[in-house]
């Protein structure tokens, strides 16, 4: 019966996302990502560890980090502490999970393709998500990323800015360490 309540729930959100701003004006609000990580949450910890991935947005990374780009693995951390990414991509190898910095929502698509991710734990603003209900397929049963189905769990980034972004690094840690009950 909560699946079921949780799947009307889910539904709903989605349905009536484009009318949000209308529904807020009287006082109807929601958290999409909230509600759909609630959603997907069983599904999630299901998935063995080694297919599950972190992938991060690009304005985490700090303006003096000395990462650099690779086609393939997207930006690559080197760990500089310089922000928090760096201290996030050891506890994932340390806990067996992939980890990733991605430079787009296209790049991310093309990654979880090729990096066989089943589950991903990602963070975005809420342009990002907007933008990513609008063009992605998004059923009962996972996001659609290039015909490649994906249970997510998604972070909000504290504001929308594209430099010196940030997110609940805790929250992110617990994830990691827990599976998504904390999220």
């Amino acid at each position: 019966m909560t699946r079921n309540c949780g799947r009307l729930k889910f539904v709903s959100a989605f349905f009536f996302f484009p009318m949000r701003s209308l529904l807020g004006r009287i006082g109807l609000r929601w958290d999409i990502s909230g509600i759909s990580n609630a959603y997907y949450r069983e599904d999630f910890n299901r998935i063995p560890v080694a297919e599950k991935a972190v992938i991060l947005p690009h304005c985490l990374i700090d303006e003096k980090c000395q990462a650099r780009f690779s086609k393939a693995e997207g930006v690559l951390c080197v760990k500089c502490k310089c922000c928090p990414c760096g201290e996030i991509s050891i506890l994932c190898e340390e806990q067996g999970w992939q980890f990733y910095i991605s430079p787009s929502t296209n790049f991310t698509k093309r990654l979880v393709q090729r990096k066989g991710i089943r589950a991903a734990v990602g963070a975005a603003c809420d342009f990002e998500i907007e933008k990513g209900i609008r063009s992605t397929r998004i059923t009962l049963q996972g996001v659609l990323l290039k015909r490649k189905k994906v249970i997510p769990q998604v972070l909000l980034t504290a504001r929308y800015d594209c430099l010196k972004n940030d997110i609940d690094w805790d929250l992110l840690r617990k994830i990691i360490l827990n599976g998504a009950g904390g999220v």
